[in-house]
């Protein structure tokens, strides 16, 4: 079974998460034993979603719904895995309006991401971002399949957006969800050159991400909605969301530190 566009198909949880771990074994550059002093063997970079985090916030504290994701993988594999947390405005409309809001945190996002591409030749890089979260990290990785950034698409290993307004329903998406994001897609042919490394999760009836026309009640409304935090409790043909992504990422760090690893069901 392949992930194709639109979502995934129907089937059994243990293909699934064969599916994922496979799909984490292919996001890796070359295993990173050797790496530069202070360059992680994978560094995740969580970018939260409206009103979870600031400009002023810690990058090593896990914040919002995304820390339930993060935060068991750091305690699982300490030194092995770096998680940064991108500071950012987080706002629609104070301190900063939405635009500036996202903007503020894509270029801290490219410049700190690109940071650790330029100096860690080994570091798996991977992206995750809820929300207006997953707005910026959309920016970053268009951006930088444009080539209009430091950070190169071919050290983007992965990414993963939950809950973005900038869903594009065409693109890979791991639940077939109705609607796009209330904001609009970005271009789905600038993707093709992550060759399945990038996706979108919405879960139903999410307002941010599965909507039809941009509606300002929506906008303005939607981020606080029960749908819309919903994510930690999505399942995925049977398998927990959570559980999905943190057995991929799992699999991730197994290779950059050990070598290829055999996927459940493979």
């Amino acid at each position: 079974m392949a992930v194709v566009a639109g979502g995934v198909g129907r089937t059994g949880p243990r293909v699934l998460l064969a599916l994922v771990l496979l799909l984490g074994a292919g996001f890796l550059a070359a295993p990173a034993a050797v790496a530069a002093p202070a360059c992680p063997p994978v560094a995740v970079f969580a970018v939260p979603g409206t009103n979870e985090t600031s400009e002023a916030a810690d990058p090593a504290r896990s914040v919002g719904l995304l820390a339930g994701l993060t935060d068991p993988l750091a305690r699982r594999w300490g030194d092995d895995l770096s998680v940064r947390y991108i500071p950012y405005p987080a706002s629609l409309d104070r301190p900063v309006f939405y635009p500036i809001s996202e903007g503020r945190g894509a270029e801290r996002l490219a410049r700190e991401a690109g940071d650790v591409a330029a100096r860690c030749p080994d570091t798996t890089i991977t992206l995750l971002g809820f929300s207006q979260g997953a707005d910026v990290v959309s920016d970053v990785v268009h951006r930088a399949a444009n080539g209009t950034i430091a950070l190169p698409a071919d050290r983007i290993a992965g990414a993963v957006m939950l809950g973005s307004p900038r869903r594009d329903p065409q693109a890979p998406n791991l639940l077939d969800t109705p609607g796009r994001g209330v904001l609009g897609p970005r271009p789905t042919r600038e993707l093709a050159v992550y060759d399945g490394r990038v996706y979108e999760v919405c879960a139903p009836a999410d307002p941010i991400c599965a909507t039809e026309n941009l509606d300002f009640t929506v906008f303005r409304d939607g981020w606080a909605s029960g749908a819309h935090r919903s994510y930690p409790t999505v399942q995925l043909d049977g398998v927990p969301l959570f559980t999905v992504l943190e057995r991929a990422m799992d699999a991730i760090v197994v290779r950059a530190t050990t070598g290829p690893v055999t996927a459940l069901g493979g």
